[in-house]
């Protein structure tokens, strides 16, 4: 073997690595295919032109937020009252004045791991719920409908299903009703609603279902906000306020706005082709999404009725598979995709009969390296093979640099000779990397399935208190101070100091041994803030290293040719 193989067979391993660390995904990660053109734009939808009326009102003001100074002053020009609903799975606040969900607080959902945490709250006074907006020709409707309503203002539901009933009366003949079915065990809540026409003439009725909220990406995934739309069964997530306005056109199938773990929906239940128009306002970090439901005269003495359904609630498939709609498809399971499903499909089988994660997470590692252990095994021996043949060369290694100090180049010709008569390869060495190179897509699948897989959130394993987040024991100032990632950083120097050195002539080796020393430390500072499941996963695969690398140095002779 010469030097220009050598130099080409560690320009390939260097290749190959990184086609095994960052192109995995090209196997297991499924773009979602480009919208045509006409499907989603930056223009705004044609205008009906039998809708002028309605439409220059809307060009006025259709606007969700929900305290802005406009918005309280009309509010306070009608009568409000606020509607307690209690189901198994949250309690739910009312609005009359529009009908709207005030507050949706999720029950069996800590906000925090503190002790007495208050309960999640997937709306309220920083979370919006959607609005309905009603535009008649004809007839004055107040920009937030204000409802009567005749019942209890506490509702506990201990049946399947509760009906919330409300209803308008304008001064020219027409009611608007509202009915929100509650379902007792269920997160998706259906609303029916009616426009009848008891007027003398014909109207046209335009409704508008307007949500204004904050999007943000940042470096805490638990502050990430994202608006998410399916629309022609095609997932679109926005992640900041758009430039400019972007148009859906098509089946609208879903559309609302995400969190880590929770999700709000609406679910027109119309098909056909309608718009959804997403912009940016002038609040900061806010966008605004405006569905429009199709046009529709009434006759007098006939009415108009729309039905829907929303979810407010965990992103748990089996919950969101019961809303309906493939609503599942929300949760974000990273670029590993199907790996990603998979890691998280394991560790729940794993976790169905544990009734532990931190355990479960230790049983998946070790099955895993029991399907990655005989080329674990072959390479560690190979490994090993290399460095007693190496040091088994040493002298004449010793020799050869002293016989050619002032040549480097016939140094290194020479040693490649020496090489290949006795059946060295350095190079080979680096085979044992490529168990760890392997590993790479199942540590990137369990670290998605770790962050955003709500099934860990708040899981506690020992002293730490969520395996879906760092640890954080205490600061030291202002740093988080952390075990697990040391414990990792210490468990990795330990198993490289067993893993066999090779080559004490070759330059390129020493380099690339010298390089792997500031690995345990650079990793440490790498994984610091990474979930701790995700290091727990680590530290537990590097200790069965050290384990293994034990039992192959126990077992390996070797004998060498002269």
């Amino acid at each position: 073997m010469n030097n220009s193989s050598l130099k080409k067979n560690y320009i390939l391993f260097l290749v190959l690595s990184t086609i095994i660390i960052f192109g995995y995904s090209f196997f297991f990660y499924k773009p979602a295919p480009k919208k045509p053109i006409a499907e989603k734009t930056t223009e705004q939808p044609v205008i009906n032109p039998r809708l002028e009326e309605i439409n220059e009102i809307e060009e006025i003001n259709i606007n969700p937020i929900d305290n802005t100074p406009e918005a309280k002053k009309l509010d306070s020009n009608y009568l409000s009252k606020t509607i307690t609903v209690e189901t198994k799975k949250y309690i739910a606040k009312i609005d009359t004045l529009g009908g709207r969900i005030v507050e949706f607080e999720l029950k069996g959902f800590d906000d925090t791991t503190a002790e007495n945490s208050p309960q999640v709250k997937v709306v309220d006074e920083s979370k919006n719920s959607f609005h309905n907006i009603l535009r008649l020709t004809g007839v004055d409707v107040p920009p937030r409908i204000p409802y009567n309503y005749n019942g209890n203002e506490f509702i506990n539901v201990d049946s399947e299903s509760f009906n919330l009933n409300m209803a308008w009366n304008s001064s020219s003949g027409v009611t608007v009703k509202k009915t929100i079915r509650f379902f007792d065990s269920e997160y998706f809540i259906e609303e029916n609603f009616e426009v009848e026409n008891n007027t003398a003439a014909t109207i046209e009725e335009k409704l508008y279902i307007s949500w204004l909220n904050r999007v943000n990406e940042s470096s805490d995934t638990a502050s990430n906000y994202k608006f998410v739309s399916m629309v022609d069964n095609d997932v679109d997530r926005i992640k900041k306020p758009p430039k400019e306005p972007e148009n859906f056109k098509g089946t609208i199938n879903w559309f609302g706005f995400s969190g880590k773990y929770f999700f709000n929906a609406f679910l027109p239940e119309i098909g056909g082709s309608s718009n959804l128009n997403v912009e940016k306002t002038s609040e900061k970090g806010f966008v605004k999404s405006t569905f429009s439901y199709p046009s529709k005269q009434i006759t007098s003495g006939n009415s108009s009725q729309k039905k829907w359904r929303m979810y407010l609630g965990p992103k748990n498939k089996e919950d969101l598979v019961r809303a309906g709609y493939n609503l599942e498809e929300s949760i974000d399971y990273g670029y590993a995709g199907v790996l990603t499903k998979v890691a998280v499909g394991v560790l729940k089988f794993v976790n169905k009969y544990i009734k532990n994660y931190g355990v479960s997470i230790i049983i998946t590692t070790i099955f895993l390296r029991l399907i990655f252990l005989p080329l674990t095994v072959k390479s560690m021996r190979s490994m090993k093979e290399v460095q007693m043949k190496m040091q088994a060369l040493k002298p004449k290694i010793n020799a050869l640099k002293e016989k050619y100090k002032d040549d480097k180049q016939t140094q290194q010709t020479e040693m490649m000779k020496l090489y290949s008569s006795n059946g060295v390869n350095p190079l080979s060495s680096l085979g044992g990397c490529l168990p760890l190179l392997l590993q790479f897509p199942v540590f990137i699948a369990l670290y998605f399935a770790l962050l955003y897989s709500i099934d860990l959130r708040h899981t506690p394993f020992l002293w730490i208190n969520d395996l879906s987040e760092p640890e954080h024991l205490f600061d030291i100032l202002g740093i988080p101070f952390r075990i697990l990632p040391l414990l990792m950083g210490v468990s990795w120097f330990f198993s490289q100091k067993l893993t066999p050195t090779t080559a004490p002539g070759s330059e390129t080796m020493q380099l690339q041994m010298k390089m792997m020393q500031f690995m345990p430390i650079i990793f440490t500072v790498m994984f610091w803030g990474l979930p701790s499941g995700l290091i727990l996963y680590w530290t537990v695969s590097n200790i069965i290293s050290i384990g293994q690398q034990l039992y192959i140095n126990r077992g390996t002779t070797i004998q060498t040719g002269g």
